[in-house]
C-alpha cells in the first residue's frame, strides 16, 4: 500500500513528460523594451493593452507607471509616478480600454482604480483597502464590456466587482475556495462544485457578447461567467500539458474569437477555442526570441499581432 503514491507520481510524470508543450504556427516578430527606468525601459511589465489608434499601453509595474507605445515599441507617453496622489501609483498591474479610449488602470497596493484619457490626463479614481463593495484587496486585473462597464479582479479577496464608467458599485461575485491540486494533478474530479469560486484570481477579459472570463491563477483555471456573474463554463487543471495550467495569467481574444491564455510558470501562450478545446501553444522557458519567463500580459490587435509581457525577462514580445 505505501507504493502507491509513488506510483502514482510516477505515472503522472510520465503523463507530463510525454505530453509537452507543442508549437504552432505561430511566428515571432519583434521583442521591445529592456530593464531600466527611463522611457522604452521596463521593470516588472504586467499587462497589455492596444489601444483605437493601435498604440500599446504597457504597466511598467515596479517603475510605477504606465508606458505608451507605438506598435513597433517606440515609447510615445509616460502615464504617472511613483507617489499616493491622484494619477499616481504605487505598482499599476492592469490596464483596459473603455470604448471610448479611456484607460482604467488598476494599482495593487494603493488598492484603487485609476480613470485616464489617452492621452495621460487623470479624470477620476476609486477604491480603498478593505472587503466593502468598491472595496479592494490587491485589484490586479480590469475588463471593460461593450457598455463601458469596469469589472475588477480583487485579488486577495478572491472575487470580481463590476462598476459603472464612474465607479459606482453594480454588483460581485466569487469567493474563496481551493482546488485540490493532487486531484487536478491526476485528473480526478479535481474541481466539481467549484464553479463561480476562486483562489487568487489574476486578470479578467471581455470576450464577444460580452462574456466574462476570469483566470483563476491559483486553481489553474479559466472560468466564463454572464455580465451579471452567471456561471457559464471552465476549463483547466494544474499540469504541464496542453489544456492545462501551472498559474493561469492573461486573456485575450483573437479576430476569430479563439482565447489565447498566457501560463506564467509554464512559460507559454496556449490558444483555445470559446468552449475551452486547446488548439496550440507556443513558447517556453528562456531568454531567446520567443521565449519566456513568466508571461502575464496579453493582447491582440485587430490585424491579428499578439503582444505579451515577458515579466522577468523585461520585454514585449510580438508574434503573428
Amino acid at each position: 500500500m505505501e507504493s502507491r503514491p509513488i506510483l502514482l507520481l510516477f505515472i503522472f510524470l510520465l503523463l507530463e513528460i510525454g505530453s509537452l508543450a507543442f508549437a504552432g504556427e505561430v511566428q515571432w516578430i519583434a521583442s521591445f523594451g529592456h530593464p531600466g527606468k527611463e522611457p522604452g525601459e521596463l521593470n516588472g511589465p504586467y499587462d497589455v493593452a492596444v489601444g483605437q489608434d493601435g498604440a500599446l499601453y504597457i504597466t511598467d509595474a515596479n517603475n510605477h507607471r504606465v508606458q505608451k507605445w507605438d506598435r513597433e515599441g517606440k515609447p510615445l507617453l509616460v502615464i504617472g509616478n511613483e507617489g499616493q496622489g491622484e494619477g499616481e501609483f504605487e505598482k499599476p498591474t492592469s490596464v483596459a480600454i473603455a470604448p471610448d479610449g479611456s484607460l482604467y488602470i488598476s494599482d495593487y497596493f494603493l488598492d484603487r482604480i485609476a480613470k485616464f484619457t489617452p492621452y495621460g490626463k487623470f479624470l477620476l479614481q476609486w477604491g480603498k483597502n478593505g472587503k466593502g463593495e468598491g472595496e479592494f484587496d490587491s485589484p490586479s486585473g480590469i475588463a471593460i464590456d461593450s457598455k463601458g462597464n469596469v469589472y475588477v479582479i480583487d485579488t486577495y479577496n478572491h472575487r470580481v466587482q463590476k462598476f459603472t464608467s464612474d465607479g459606482t458599485f453594480l454588483l460581485q461575485w466569487g469567493g474563496q475556495e481551493k482546488v485540490n491540486n493532487i486531484r487536478s494533478a491526476l485528473n480526478f474530479f479535481w474541481d466539481e462544485g467549484l464553479e463561480g469560486k476562486f483562489y487568487f484570481p489574476a486578470k479578467i477579459a471581455a470576450g464577444p457578447n460580452d462574456e466574462i472570463y476570469v483566470s483563476d491563477s491559483y486553481n489553474n483555471r479559466v472560468q466564463v461567467f454572464s455580465p451579471d456573474g452567471t456561471f457559464l463554463r471552465k476549463w483547466g487543471g494544474m499540469g504541464l500539458w496542453g489544456g492545462r495550467f501551472r498559474v493561469s495569467s492573461d486573456i485575450a481574444f483573437d479576430p476569430n474569437g479563439n482565447v489565447y491564455v498566457a501560463d506564467f510558470y509554464n512559460h507559454r501562450v496556449e490558444k483555445f477555442d470559446p468552449q475551452g478545446k486547446s488548439l496550440e501553444q507556443f513558447g517556453s522557458k528562456g531568454e531567446k526570441q520567443g521565449e519566456f519567463n513568466g508571461p502575464t500580459g496579453l493582447a491582440i490587435d485587430a490585424d491579428g499581432f499578439i503582444y505579451v509581457t515577458d515579466f522577468h525577462n523585461a520585454r514585449i514580445q510580438k508574434f503573428r
